[in-house]
């Protein structure tokens, strides 16, 4: 790729020589320039030296940024134009594919323009633009070269450069610039030379400035005698022993070592890395309290995270866009909780209790005016007054000072009092991470106000989406002291050198890299120019390249990859043919004390199966509880479920929903039929009340449920919803008297009725849906279902429904009450599922004594009296303290229960499972 006479090659012993002379070096990237340099450090201290110049090592962009910017503040007129940010590229892009007949089309502009930029980058440092018209383009082809054209044009006409012409503009003009031009220069770890490049080299050799190339690899020769080829099972298994050989590495050194450890999929794994160094470095650090000091960790990850993934900046983001726009319940939620809210700290127990209040009457999308309201009736002004102060005056700022329409620098202005508003970021000190995460977020919108120069006055939702779309374009990683371990991807791990080596995955499946042409650029045009991944072939040779460069980087070389993919179907995998030539060596499988072994060990332990509880005591007893009758039936599930819900009060957090879920359908149903029952009274006013009558009355009914549910959930029954709403109900409780309408004489004794039950020790409060007495003084207890129920289920030891049984046995009227039943009000199934005494007391519903689940009572009484047993056997075992994880029905019983992470019951079920195989065997 170039001339070894007109650019010679100098030995590596002969680079610090010449930094030491004032000689600048350029590297590839900025991650190696800081490496060398600290490198360079080092070795000044080794000479015992006090004070040295510092180091003038910088990347290649760097190198021709500083011309540039040397040039532009040069005392004479300047007559470069101006240098555009990423920033500004990406949006200029975006209008110029979005206004054009091609871009209305597409359903993603920011991809697309990053595609577009990046084939525009290719195309200038690898000189290929005066090539393309050899090619004829496909479609992609011929919008590229329109949207370049446009682009080109726009540039020119605003006096505007970017990051992929600079290096041509430095080139031209450099003869006439008035600056201080490098005598001598020091190309460093250049895999690859660009035909960009290579030209701005050729000028600098021709304005006499000596140009020669430095190998990392002069370092040391190939370590083919100390590189080492090994198989894991897994690729968790490679990174856990990656971790212990790292620590093995700076455990065991005597002096300060440099271990690389180099992941070619680093992007998607990087989560997976952290954990398992993190738990490996310092085992305890997953069981340190919150808000603990926690420790600089001995390695480092090249690849940061986007801006957007750091809780500071998502808090900001949340403050801003709600202004503006609807939002997810669950990022408002997350932002009520936030520290970098005002009072995050004061009221934060406040705020919790708060947010559990809301979300039952709270939808999945969320205005700022809907959820002061929230706040305001779930009594925010007395437990939460800074959050409600806050939230205020967000409204008024968005009344008073939010413009539809404005530059992007008066919108930076009004980011910036906004968050200011809202308290951000915090009354608590920052930690230094979230101290830089700041500074960055600072700087971010400082590049917002500078769009202005390539777009005019947007709105204020169109500046937070680009806000947003560059806050997930930055990749930002926390600075943070000099560490042993680096984990580095591989072009970041390309030059650099280490005392130990760790290279994983390198299974046949992600190593050599996949080619990924340029869709934009023509195929056979990047493959003639043999650009790294632009085929095959090049990629193969590109990572042989890389390949070759790691083996000659430390003394050290461990090449590894899995047997098994990390897919569901765990295909197996092979070494990288790159990787084939070098050793095999079985695998260390180093058995690591983890910190729960070591504690474990420290001490004897004795393990107690308590399921008991203490006891209640005779007058919180006679208390009641709340959830009523809930009690007696979670008991009945599972002990263990009534004890957490009744005793301890816990209780899950309801899911924002859209609409009325079956709950608060079925509560209107009730209400509708209470009130409506509360007029009609007996079954001869149902008959004799004319279709015209009753239909106002049902209507009059349905009004008023509404209504009152309507004070909750004003959004799920507003407008057309609520005509629905009230049609759905008038058409289902008329289709209900239909049934109602084939009984006989019955008179409704009570609705809704609240009473206080005793069973046992236990006292209990319970609500009737209704008592009707028929003709012959008879009553029947009926509970309203809007779902089909069997009869099966009041029966039993540990009945799923004893709410029926419980009023028939332990309320005032049990001498009278002869029957209980589940009217089902649904559509299509609309009847009665009773057990009583007698036949025909309810249309289609036979005697207890001919329905099979009831056969093995001999009489009514006797009936009732197992009842009483039965129900009393489970109130005093809740009183008494039992406290057992026995499900009903597993795995029926906790399909829908809230509790399984509490009583663990996969892990208890697991472990019974173990030993019931154990005892087999």
């Amino acid at each position: 790729m170039f001339d070894s006479l007109l650019f010679p090659q100098i030995p590596f012993s002969e680079v610090f020589k010449r930094i030491s002379a004032g000689t600048t070096v350029v590297t590839p990237n900025r991650r190696l320039a800081l490496a060398l340099k600290e490198e360079f450090n080092q070795d000044q201290i080794s000479l015992k030296l006090a004070v040295w110049y510092s180091a003038d090592v910088l990347s290649f962009i760097a190198l021709i940024e500083r011309i540039y910017l040397d040039a532009l503040y040069a005392k004479q007129i300047s007559t470069l134009p101006l240098l555009l940010s990423a920033a500004q590229e990406q949006v200029l892009w975006e209008s110029i594919i979005q206004s054009s007949a091609t871009g209305k089309t597409l359903l993603r502009i920011s991809q697309t323009a990053q595609s577009v930029q990046e084939a525009w980058q290719l195309a200038h440092a690898w000189q290929l633009i005066p090539k393309l018209k050899d090619f004829y383009p496909n479609e992609d082809g011929k919008a590229f070269l329109d949207w370049a054209k446009s682009y080109q044009e726009k540039t020119a006409r605003n006096r505007q450069t970017d990051q992929a012409r600079i290096c041509d503009l430095i080139t031209e003009q450099y003869d006439y610039l008035d600056i201080k031009k490098p005598s001598a220069l020091v190309c460093y770890g250049f895999d690859v030379f660009t035909p960009q490049q290579i030209t701005f080299l050729k000028k600098l050799i021709a304005t006499g400035c000596k140009v020669v190339i430095a190998n990392p690899a002069d370092k040391r020769p190939l370590a083919l005698d100390g590189a080492r080829r090994i198989e894991y099972v897994s690729s968790r298994e490679e990174i856990f022993q990656a971790a212990v050989w790292a620590r093995s590495k700076i455990e065991e050194a005597d002096h300060a070592v440099r271990v690389g450890i180099v992941v070619p999929a680093l992007s998607s794994r990087r989560s997976t890395l952290i954990r398992i160094f993190n738990a490996m470095m310092y085992p305890d650090i997953r069981f340190a309290l919150p808000g603990a000091t926690r420790p600089v960790a001995p390695f480092n990850v090249s690849l940061g995270l986007a801006l957007t993934a750091y809780p500071l900046i998502d808090a900001a983001f949340t403050s801003l866009e709600l202004l503006g726009r609807e939002m997810e319940f669950s990022r408002v939620s997350h932002w009520l909780r936030s520290p970098f809210f005002a009072g995050g700290e004061t009221e934060m127990t406040q705020r919790a209790l708060l947010d559990a209040r809301i979300r039952r009457y709270a939808e999945p999308l969320i205005t700022l005016d809907r959820l002061i309201t929230l706040v305001q009736q779930a009594g925010g002004q007395a437990n939460c007054p800074i959050l409600l102060q806050r939230l205020s005056a967000l409204v008024t700022f968005r009344q008073t000072k939010l413009p539809r329409s404005e530059s992007h620098a008066v919108f930076a202005k009004i980011i910036s009092e906004g968050l200011q508003i809202s308290g951000f970021p915090g009354e608590r000190g920052l930690d230094s991470t979230e101290y830089q995460t700041l500074e960055k977020w600072q700087a971010l919108v400082a590049d917002l106000a500078t769009l202005d120069h390539v777009c005019a006055k947007v709105s204020y939702l169109e500046a937070i989406s680009r806000l947003r779309h560059m806050a997930s374009d930055t990749l930002f990683q926390p600075e943070t002291p000099e560490v042993p371990i680096q984990i580095l991807g591989v072009l970041e791990a390309a030059g650099m050198t280490f005392d130990h080596l760790w290279v994983m995955g390198l299974s046949d499946e992600h190593w050599p890299l996949r080619a990924s042409p340029n869709p934009f650029l023509p195929l056979e045009l990047q493959r003639r120019e043999k650009l790294p991944l632009g085929s095959t072939l090049e990629s193969l040779a590109y990572c042989r390249k890389l390949t070759n460069g790691w083996l000659s980087n430390a003394k050290e070389v461990i090449l590894s990859y899995p047997k098994h993919s990390d897919d569901r179907d765990g295909h197996e995998l092979k070494p990288s043919p790159l990787i084939r030539s070098i050793p095999e060596t079985k695998r260390d499988s180093s058995v690591v004390s983890q910190h729960r072994d070591l504690i474990i060990q420290s001490c004897e332990l004795e393990q107690v199966e308590d399921s008991q509880v203490l006891p209640l005591e005779q007058g919180a007893a006679n208390q009641g509880f709340r959830g009523g009758t809930a009690v007696v039936k979670d008991y009945a599930a599972c002990p263990f479920r009534a004890w957490a819900k009744h005793r301890l009060l816990i209780e899950s957090l309801s899911v924002p929903h859209t609409g009325l879920n079956a709950m608060e359908r079925g509560a209107l149903v009730h209400q509708v039929l209470a009130q409506l029952w509360s007029q009609l009274k007996t079954k001869d006013v149902l008959d004799t009340t004319s279709d015209l009558n009753l239909e106002e009355l049902l209507t009059s009914a349905a009004d008023k449920a509404i209504l009152q549910m309507q004070q909750y959930r004003p959004i799920a029954l507003s407008g057309r919803f609520a005509q629905i709403e009230q049609q759905r109900l008038v058409y289902l409780i008329r289709e209900w008297l239909n049934e109602e309408k084939k009984r006989g004489h019955f008179t409704v004794v009570a609705t809704e009725e609240k009473r206080t039950i005793q069973i046992g020790n236990l006292v209990l409060n319970a609500r009737l849906d209704r008592v009707d007495e028929l003709e012959d003084g008879q009553h029947i207890v009926i509970d309203y279902k809007t779902r089909k129920q069997s009869v099966q289920t009041m029966l039993g030891e540990r009945p799923d429904e004893p709410q029926l049984p419980l009023y028939l046995v332990m309320t005032e009227a049990q001498q009278q009450a002869s029957g209980v039943a589940f009217a089902a009000v649904k559509r299509g199934e609309m009847g009665f599922a009773a057990i009583v005494r007698d036949p025909d007391m309810l249309p289609g519903v036979k005697a207890f004594s001919q329905i099979n689940a009831c056969k093995q009572f001999d009489s009514w009484e006797e009936l009732i009296a197992t009842w009483r047993q039965h129900l009393t056997e489970l109130a005093e075992g809740f009183c008494n303290g039992d406290a057992r994880v026995n499900p009903k029905n597993f795995p029926a019983t906790c399909e829908n229960c809230d509790m399984q992470l509490f009583c663990r019951i996969h892990e208890r079920i697991g472990e019974k499972r173990i030993e019931q195989d154990n005892e087999d065997g």
